[in-house]
């Protein structure tokens, strides 16, 4: 193997691939990467056995031949380390050796015959969307999938793909988030799989270089997206997602309504927070006309509050959330203000930013 390459490119490339690469496995070859290199082309593989990586990048600078498996972590850190805007990586005997200006650095590689194979892509039947309004699904959604694992169909997200539109939604039982988009994606019925969250973190992260279209395809326990110059292979999560339409509010069961100010309610919602404790987390928001009051109070600790100008006309209610379920859902909005819609206490109040995604989140009635 022998490999001369500008610095940045390789860098960027670098960090992508080695981003899903396990620290420790019982299968130590899936903790490299592995590079190819030909034709002014360096393509670098990574697979953690459930997602994996393919990522290129064609440069007049590239030069050399060969393929090799380096442990990623430790390649990373070499390569952000060389001083110079060039870097060199020959094989030297059992070692091999990266150069950049004045820095050596001599690491030990793997056979890459002993690497995983990662699943060729086709993508004949694959539908093309914007990658900035498919990354808003993401955004809107991701949030509220279950954190804790083993809850299978909850620790992901459900895309379902029709005719002419595109819905993502995670819940973790005690909440939920709904986005779509208007989307013309040549399929004829509507198609569902749940998606796991490492993969769409991963999508966000080679979107993020600032490719322009996606191209998405759901085959019978695999997605792949596909990017200018990358791939990502993920399997599907498997499970039965709730029926998530049934637990939408209808407008007659939440029948007062609350126009906010995003920004405003996320700030006091993070004041609140400081002295809503740990065991009991909750915040109280308190509506009367033209008024809210967002408080906490929690024995030992302290107490806080906060008001703010509504648009609401209705009687007095005092409802309590988890306040992180409400701010991590109020920090993912772009829109200005948000309207909530509630009927008592205790039922399960609904916020709206745009006509296209909602999130439902139960109350703390304990």
């Amino acid at each position: 193997m022998k490999l001369d390459t500008p610095r940045e490119p390789f860098l960027q490339h670098l960090q992508l691939a080695a981003s899903i690469c396990p620290t420790r496995s019982p299968r130590p070859i899936v903790q490299d990467v592995v590079l190819e290199v030909s034709d002014h082309t360096i393509t670098l593989l990574a697979t953690d056995g459930e997602i994996s990586v393919r990522t290129s990048y064609t440069d007049d600078g590239v030069s050399g031949s060969g393929r090799i498996a380096l442990p990623a972590a430790t390649l990373l850190s070499a390569v952000r380390a060389l001083p110079s805007d060039e870097i060199h990586i020959v094989e030297s005997g059992s070692l091999h050796e990266i150069k950049g200006g004045s820095a050596l650095f001599k690491l030990h590689g793997d056979d890459p015959d002993l690497f995983p194979s990662i699943p060729t892509v086709d993508l004949d039947n694959a539908v093309s969307m914007p990658v900035s309004a498919f990354g808003d699904l993401c955004e809107r959604t991701m949030f509220a999938a279950a954190k804790d694992m083993g809850r299978y169909a909850f620790n992901g997200v459900l895309l379902e793909i029709g005719p002419d539109e595109v819905t993502m939604v995670a819940t973790d039982g005690r909440r939920l988030s709904l986005a779509r988009m208007a989307c013309k994606t040549g399929l004829k019925e509507r198609r569902s799989s749940i998606l796991p969250l490492k993969g769409l973190i991963q999508l966000q992260r080679a979107a993020a270089d600032g490719a322009k279209e996606l191209r998405l395809d759901l085959r019978e326990n695999q997605v792949t997206f596909a990017l200018e110059g990358t791939e990502i292979i993920a399997q599907l999560l498997e499970g039965e997602f709730p029926d998530f339409r049934a637990v939408l509010p209808a407008e007659k069961d939440t029948p007062r309504e609350a126009q906010l100010d995003r920004e405003e309610l996320a700030n006091a919602i993070r004041r609140a927070a400081v002295t809503a404790g740990e065991l009991t987390r909750s915040v109280e928001l308190s509506f009367s006309s033209g008024r809210l009051c967002v408080s906490s109070h929690q024995e030992g600790v302290g107490e806080s509050r906060s008001e703010m100008d509504v648009k609401y006309d209705g009687e007095e209610v005092d409802i309590r959330f988890n306040p992180e379920f409400l701010g991590e859902y109020l920090k993912t909005l772009p829109e200005g203000d948000v309207t909530f819609r509630f009927k008592d206490r205790s039922s399960a109040g609904l916020f709206r930013a745009s006509e296209d995604s909602l999130y439902v989140v139960m109350p703390i009635t304990s």
